[in-house]
């Protein structure tokens, strides 16, 4: 009897010790940054990701996630050509990859806040993201947004009339495993 409880002991200590694991099914990134008063909306692709949460226990709650930088499309051809070429901003040859990875989740009051290393072009900067989390059954849609200075991870140099701040927004719908 002694090892049966120990062994269902153990088994529950397993079981809640990590969170809901979510697979993205679709996800978008998003960007906004005002060039000479003019917004100018981006997008990239390629998303992947891992993401770990449940609600109930943020402690164990991860994401990780990375877009292909040579999906990035802003609707205008020889602007996204610029952007992915140049080394003053994406330098997609060079730097193909934009990553974020979770450092801490918590909860505020109906919505979450996550601390992540953001790494641009080899740069790690710690950002804080508040999200939204919905769930509907076995789905769940992921929803944050923040703005962020394009000079901290050196994207745009000195381009004149370019904003500091973009704002970027990802979304992703995910099922659990």
């Amino acid at each position: 009897m002694k090892r049966i409880l120990i062994c269902l002991l153990f088994v529950n200590i397993i079981t809640n010790s990590f969170a809901q694991q979510w697979r993205p099914v679709t996800a978008g990134v998003s960007f906004k940054i005002k060039m000479l008063g003019s917004t100018v909306d981006g997008k990239f692709k390629g998303f992947m990701g891992v993401i770990k949460f449940d609600a109930k226990d943020l402690n164990n709650a991860s994401f990780v996630a990375s877009v292909d930088v040579s999906t990035l499309d802003t609707e205008n051809n020889l602007r996204n050509r610029h952007l992915k070429e140049k080394e003053d901003f994406f330098n997609v040859a060079k730097y193909p990859v934009i990553k974020m990875k979770s450092t801490k989740i918590e909860r505020v009051g109906e919505t979450y806040i996550g601390y992540f290393d953001l790494t641009m072009k080899e740069t790690t900067k710690n950002i804080k993201v508040p999200f939204t989390f919905k769930q509907e059954g076995n789905n769940a849609t992921f929803s944050g947004s923040t703005t962020i200075n394009r000079r901290d991870w050196a994207v745009g140099g000195g381009t004149l009339g370019l904003s500091n701040d973009v704002t970027f927004t990802i979304l992703v719908n995910a099922v659990a495993q």
